[in-house]
């Protein structure tokens, strides 16, 4: 089908590349893994004696081996397309959590378990379907990625409710059968939603830096990462803070779901702000509001935890978004895959080690406020290279893509 340069055609017939992009995020890696950790903590720590510093390492090994992996995702998205490694993901990102269900005894096989899951599971991130969506949309291409993102913000609302349920009435083994069923799920929009092609030979190279190693690159890499690095080890951090302010698994399971609220409401905002102002600006303000949330929910503990839940939400719906929406405005968009991939692995990189870090000053603190105080400041210094990115011309001549 042919899709128009044109804000309404562009939706009208690229909607279904939308709809199955969001629904495979959803059921991917990024969703299933980062957004569900937590719940699982307080099983493990009482049958496996794991610690807070040996969780924030299995968070760790599975973020750093999608990261890694992922660079070979994009490369092989750019060659190949994205509905191969989609579908390949979704399968081993079942049988990652049907392992950890069946096989984990220990503190090291947990964390080994993590690892194994993530790295074999990185094509279920978003770099398959953010190329896809970003190949089929050029005007509107900002809020389509948000909707695409809103997939992930939806099962970040949707499942650790009902996975808390499920661990509570029948042990933290059952979640990760569940997971498993879930995640299987993800084969359907991999399989059926995404385009087999690998390139469109009509793409036009928009964007002004040609290779990886340009100004741009190295400014947003800083940005993203740092932002990752301050506020992604609240989130496998969140419940267990809860808890050990005195609230109960299950009502900490549910405030956990603000965070997939959020992330819901900012990723569709943002998207369609980032069509209308200039994305860094969104970035920097962004970083604003989770420092001022990390900030209050230290002060105020549980009584603020919906504050704390909504802001950390607010920094992951942005960055999710304006990753995908930068690379496509500053770089040309036949290398989309490798580049996005690469800012991904940085992000995810920094994303692992937050949760390592947070359970360490957690460990050694005997809580949680100095690790808030300190996401706090970092967020602080992440608007700096956010401010320091040059305009970008939003200006984008009518086009045609076929998609097979």
């Amino acid at each position: 089908m042919n899709i128009e340069g044109t804000e309404q055609s562009e939706f009208r017939s690229g909607w279904p590349i939308v709809l199955s992009a969001a629904a495979g995020s959803g059921l991917g890696v990024s969703a299933l893994l980062t957004y569900t950790a937590g719940l699982f903590v307080k099983g493990l720590e009482n049958e496996l004696g794991l610690s807070r510093t040996e969780f924030g390492l299995g968070v760790f090994g599975a973020t750093l081996s999608v990261a890694l992996a992922g660079i070979f995702v994009g490369r092989l998205v750019d060659r190949e397309g994205p509905r191969r490694a989609a579908g390949f993901g979704a399968l081993f990102l079942a049988l990652g959590f049907v392992a950890m269900a069946t096989l984990v005894r220990s503190p090291i096989g947990y964390v080994a378990g993590m690892l194994m899951t993530g790295l074999l599971a990185s094509g279920s991130s978003p770099v398959p379907y953010a190329r896809a969506v970003s190949h089929a949309f050029a005007r509107r291409r900002g809020l389509a990625l948000g909707l695409m993102q809103m997939g992930i913000g939806i099962s970040a609302a949707l499942v650790p409710p009902g996975l808390g349920l499920t661990i509570a009435l029948y042990g933290w083994r059952a979640g990760y059968a569940a997971l498993a069923c879930i995640a299987l799920l993800g084969l359907l929009p991999a399989l059926l939603g995404l385009p087999r092609n690998a390139t469109r030979q009509d793409a036009p190279r928009e964007g002004r830096a040609p290779i990886a190693k340009s100004r741009e690159f190295w400014l947003m890499l800083t940005g993203f990462a740092t932002m990752a690095l301050a506020f992604a080890g609240m989130l496998p951090h969140f419940v267990p803070m809860l808890i050990d302010l005195g609230v109960s698994p299950l009502r900490a399971s549910v405030l956990a779901g603000l965070i997939g609220i959020s992330v819901i409401v900012v990723r569709a905002v943002v998207g369609w702000l980032a069509d209308l102002v200039h994305a860094p600006w969104i970035a920097a303000f962004t970083c604003l509001i989770c420092a001022a949330g990390c900030l209050i929910l230290s002060l105020g503990g549980a009584a603020a935890a919906p504050i704390g839940a909504i802001s950390l939400g607010a920094a992951m719906g942005a960055e999710a978004d304006l990753v995908g929406f930068l690379v496509a405005r500053y770089f040309p968009l036949m290398s989309y895959g490798r580049i996005y991939a690469l800012q991904y692995a940085a992000f995810m990189t920094a994303a692992g080690t937050g949760p390592l870090w947070v359970g360490a000053v957690a460990d050694a603190t005997g809580g949680y406020r100095e690790a808030l105080l300190i996401s706090a400041a970092l967020l602080t210094l992440a608007i700096v290279p956010f401010l320091l990115l040059p305009k970008y011309s939003r200006q984008v001549e009518p086009r045609k893509v076929k998609i097979d």
